[in-house]
Order: structure tokens, then C-alpha cells, then sequence
């Protein structure tokens, strides 16, 4: 090959510029997207229950909620989280599936499952998930001196209400551990509550 290159020299050149001028006129014509559509199907069910235990979200929502989930078709795996009184299942689908028919599925066998779960348990909210889902910022409430209920009612009914009607906003209830409650939402703000506790929020 490079005994060819040397006896044809302007071959070679006008190769590498050819080459050149398609990769230039490719790279400019390639469209840009800041989310590409990603054929991944991804479903996401939340089931609430509030004031409930981790350990008793996980044996009386979770699991049987799992167990009821493995009746659909073209299932890849499952993951779950059981934190204050919400569970979080996320259902991973085989490749080439159709995330819509996914997700009525499991809106189909989780609304069947709900007469088994604890009375009073809301009905569960499956979504479909993909890369314009993914939150963009976590705002977590902190408070010294104020317990678990109170924490709840201003992240409930005050914070959430005013990030609400941030354009582009969308924000799940709260939820989160023992000693703090947190929340995902797709854009940040402030609040400066008068006379209550510090809080902090942070970006992803």
C-alpha cells in the first residue's frame, strides 16, 4: 500500500480531500438534538401511601406490585425503591417493544393489583420514561425543630405550589427519608419561607 501511495501521489491526495469535503459536508448537515429519541422502553410506576414505612412499602406495595408486574409481556428487568410512604418501581422493556402499549400494561395490571394493596393506598401512576423525564434539579428540605409532618406541609403545600407555576415545571409530590423530604423537578428556584427553618436546594 505504500509503495502505491508513493508511485500515485496525487490519487492519494485527492482521496484524503474528497474524504474531507464528506466528512465537513456530514458534520454540518447532522442534526442536533439535546434529547435524541431513544428506543429504550423504560415504564415507571409510583404508588403512594402516606405516613407509611419504608419496610412496609417494600412488603405490603412493592412486592406485590412486582410480583403482579411480571404478568406483562417483553419485560428486561426491574428495579424498585421503597422510601416514606411512596414506591417507586422502574420496568425496563426488551428493545423494539412499544412504550405505549408497555404503559398500558402496567396501568391495566396495577389498577388490578390495587384492590390487594393496604386500604387506602392511591392509585399507582405509571409514566413513560425517557431521556426528557430526567430531572434537572433536586431541592431538599431541611428543618431543625420541626418534625416529620410539618416538613411535609410546607414542602406539600407551599414550596411545591410556588414552584408549580414555574414555566416548564413539572414536580411529583414529595417524598424522601427520615430526616428530610426532597422532590425532582425540571427547573430551579428560591424560597425564603418567614419564620421557619433553613432549607437548602441543590442542582444535579
Amino acid at each position: 500500500m505504500s509503495g502505491f501511495s508513493i508511485r500515485n501521489p496525487y490519487f492519494i491526495v485527492v482521496i484524503c480531500l474528497a474524504l474531507m469535503v464528506i466528512g465537513v459536508t456530514s458534520l454540518a448537515r447532522m442534526p442536533v438534538d439535546l434529547f435524541p429519541s431513544i428506543n429504550l422502553p423504560e415504564v415507571v410506576v409510583a404508588t403512594f401511601y402516606s405516613g407509611m414505612p419504608p419496610q412496609d412499602i417494600e412488603t405490603d406495595i412493592t412486592d406485590p406490585l412486582e410480583r403482579f408486574f411480571t404478568l406483562a409481556s417483553g419485560i428486561d428487568h426491574m428495579e424498585s425503591r421503597s422510601l416514606l410512604g411512596v414506591s417507586i418501581i422502574k420496568v425496563y422493556f426488551q428493545a423494539g417493544t412499544n412504550a405505549d402499549a408497555d404503559v398500558t400494561q402496567l396501568s391495566n395490571l396495577a389498577l388490578a393489583d390495587l384492590k390487594r394493596l393496604p386500604p387506602g393506598t392511591l392509585p399507582p401512576v405509571v409514566l413513560k420514561f425517557d431521556a426528557s423525564s430526567l430531572p434537572v434539579c433536586l431541592v431538599t428540605l431541611k428543618g431543625e425543630g420541626l418534625n416529620e409532618t410539618q416538613l411535609h406541609d410546607i414542602g406539600q403545600f407551599t414550596i411545591r405550589n410556588q414552584i408549580a407555576v414555574v414555566k416548564g415545571a413539572e414536580i411529583p409530590p414529595p417524598f424522601g427519608g427520615n430526616i428530610a423530604r426532597s422532590w425532582c423537578t425540571s427547573t430551579r428556584t428560591s424560597w425564603p419561607p418567614a419564620n421557619s427553618a433553613p432549607w437548602t436546594s441543590s442542582a444535579l
